[in-house]
């Protein structure tokens, strides 16, 4: 059974300890929350982390949403990352959810869902899930695999062509698009669509693979240098006073990755 424990009490992160060949993954739930063309939170700070009876609950206030880090506000209504400037837009609070597995299967299951508690709808929320590999030495390009054109593809196969030479990149699910600044101009929106919102990490020594993957998500991305497959989970558009779920998976698998990829993206 794997097993999680809160990073802090307060930081909407916990740890989740991998099969060993894996090793402990930083899954931040979320990084931020994101609309369309902007944000609405950043590097979040919650409530404490409370037991459930299988997991792991926090709940997030509207005070709690913009923390401490590399994107402040530079006005009462625009954040800065980088040099980069994106709109601050949409006020919400919600709660996450993170469980693991019963000895049946090895994973990780976690929900966000999000309230509008503005005064303005927002378009296409979402929720950033960063899936960061604490033991890196073994993830490459070469061994993450997606589903893209109805082909099993590596991450070194479909580049890193767009954006900054910085090593971020990332994919849209077929079908959807993105008009963030910020993820156009510093991580790049790859040429290639994902056929599905799974991304496998394989560790081609011990054969064992991990997996994020979700039923709806508007693209996935990672950083090459700071090895992650990260997520953007699919709220859609929310009027002022709604609330929506979203839901997403850590799979931890034995085998070939190819087999896994099919598997989960169905």
């Amino acid at each position: 059974m794997t097993s999680i424990i809160p990073a802090s009490p307060t930081e909407t992160r916990v740890i989740v300890h991998g099969p060993p060949s894996i090793g402990d993954l930083n899954l931040w739930v979320p990084e931020a929350i994101t609309t369309d063309a902007g944000n609405a939170a950043v590097y979040p700070v919650g409530e404490p982390w409370t037991r459930t009876c299988r997991g792991w609950r926090q709940r997030v206030p509207a005070s709690g949403a913009i923390g401490p880090g590399n994107a402040p506000l530079a006005d009462p209504n625009t954040f800065e990352c980088l040099g980069i400037r994106f709109p601050y837009e949409g006020r919400v609070e919600w709660e996450t959810n993170v469980e693991p597995r019963d000895l049946s299967e090895t994973g990780v299951d976690f929900d966000i869902r999000l309230r509008n508690v503005g005064t303005t709808p927002m378009r296409k929320a979402g929720a950033a899930v960063c899936v960061k590999f604490l033991n890196r030495a073994w993830w490459r390009d070469e061994d993450v695999l997606v589903q893209s054109g109805r082909q099993v593809r590596s991450l070194a196969e479909l580049g890193r062509d767009a954006g900054q030479p910085n090593g971020f990149q990332a994919w849209l699910v077929e079908g959807e698009s993105i008009s963030h600044r910020f993820f156009h101009e510093f991580w790049g929106i790859n040429r290639h669509r994902l056929d599905h919102p799974t991304m496998v990490s394989r560790n081609a020594e011990s054969g064992w693979c991990s997996a994020v993957h979700a039923q709806h998500a508007y693209m996935l991305h990672s950083n090459r240098g700071n090895p992650c497959t990260d997520i953007l989970l699919a709220f859609g558009d929310l009027a002022p006073g709604e609330s929506r779920l979203a839901t997403g998976k850590i799979d931890f698998h034995q085998g070939p990755a190819e087999e896994m990829l099919m598997r989960v993206a169905r």
